[in-house]
């Protein structure tokens, strides 16, 4: 990520204005292990330093301290809240591989289609190079892309394969946070999806991303090739195989992802999971469930009674929520749910599971609530827009 030294003003302006607009999931850090950095060949240093010198964390890394905590990193819940030795960038508790596929549902690696690419950022025009795009090796391209992204969603949907006359192309990127793909963060896509409708997605792509990491899918398959109806429909009309999709840029031997796939996917499984028990992106009934879930040997968490879309969201209001103050909240108690299901599947991973036998578990956590209804912004993460 060479910038030019005259744009780092303007890029450290960009790096501030992220740091408190940027609609994640639950939150990540903005940069991954030290062991990702190497196995991508693509250094932080420059972003390290620029965020250092404003002396900004973009995010706190919640995503990669649930995983942790998942997989039994020390500590007791009721110190959770000021206990942060999990949240570290290298905690080393969780494989790093896991952790990548954890930031990859916020952090996919993409390229742009023709004309794409003229994004002007900051004063600075055609800030975007034609290569694989990550935040770390384009932060200034990254963010001049999901500002743009933003604006344009609010009048039209952001799309790949199902082109309308109300929308527009995305990237894998866009698409995620504001278009077709926002059941990645447990999420529906629009206001007013039917729960059943927004639910089944979810449960599609978590069989297809649980099927990488069992084996069951390989990373050479083609994806217009899955027996899947939502990755035929968000991903049919590509050429991309598995490989391409979580690992563009880099789906080489020699880097070494590409044999630790099976992890990568399952780390995108739980960001999934996790996703949808921040409260700006799914509203789940007060109290965890009690009954054990049919199936499973794993209690049953609180039914979700609605799935939230984030276009008429208030960024500020939906990241508050999404931060480790609102993760540790209940801590005093117990675990918090999305450690404590992060942790039941760790263990169904550990236990080779198959997708027959994970799927009854994963039904069971995107339970829907007798109160269910369609989804919406949320009347809590509502944006008001000025007149």
């Amino acid at each position: 990520m060479n910038l030019l030294a005259a744009a780092s003003r303007g890029f450290a302006l960009g790096i501030l204005l992220l740091a408190t607009s940027w609609a994640s999931a639950f939150q990540i850090g903005p940069l991954g292990t030290q062991h990702e950095e190497r196995l991508t060949n693509e250094p932080n240093s420059t972003l390290a330093r620029i965020a250092g010198t404003l002396g900004v964390l973009i995010k706190t890394p919640v995503h990669e301290e649930i995983t942790h905590l998942g997989k039994w990193c020390g500590g007791e819940h009721i110190n959770l809240a000021t206990d942060t030795y999990c949240s570290g960038r290298d905690v080393g508790v969780a494989s790093p591989y896991v952790i990548y596929g954890v930031r990859w549902n916020d952090l996919p690696p993409f390229r742009l289609e023709e004309g794409q690419g003229n994004c002007d950022y900051m004063g600075h025009r055609n800030v975007c190079k034609p290569q694989t795009i990550r935040f770390s090796t384009q932060p200034a391209c990254w963010h001049c892309l999901f500002k743009d992204a933003e604006r344009k969603a609010r009048t039209k949907a952001i799309v790949g394969c199902n082109k309308t006359a109300n929308s527009i192309q995305g990237n894998l990127m866009t698409r995620s946070h504001f278009g077709d793909l926002q059941f990645l963060h447990g999420m529906a896509h629009a206001a007013d999806i039917h729960p059943v409708d927004t639910r089944a997605e979810i449960l599609d792509w978590l069989e297809f991303a649980w099927k990488v990491s069992s084996k069951e899918i390989l990373p050479s398959t083609y994806l217009k090739n899955i027996d899947n109806p939502t990755i035929q429909r968000h991903f049919g009309c590509t050429e991309w195989k598995v490989v391409d999709l979580y690992l563009l840029g880099r789906q080489d031997s020699a880097s070494g992802l590409i044999h630790q796939i099976r992890d990568i996917a399952f780390g995108s499984v739980l960001h999934t999971v996790q996703d949808s028990f921040a409260a700006a992106h799914a509203e789940r009934e007060p109290q965890p469930g009690a009954e054990q879930c049919e199936g499973s040997a794993f209690v049953s968490p609180a039914p979700i009674v609605e799935f939230h879309s984030y276009g008429a969201q208030d960024g500020a209001l939906h990241d508050h929520d999404d931060s480790r103050e609102a993760m540790t909240a209940v801590a005093q108690d117990r675990w918090p749910e999305a450690v404590q299901v992060t942790r039941n599947l760790f263990e169904l991973q550990s236990d080779g599971a198959k997708w027959a036998d994970a799927s009854s578990y994963l039904q069971c956590v995107f339970t829907l609530s007798e109160r269910r209804r369609s989804s919406s912004p949320g009347e809590t993460y509502r944006r008001i827009d000025k007149p």
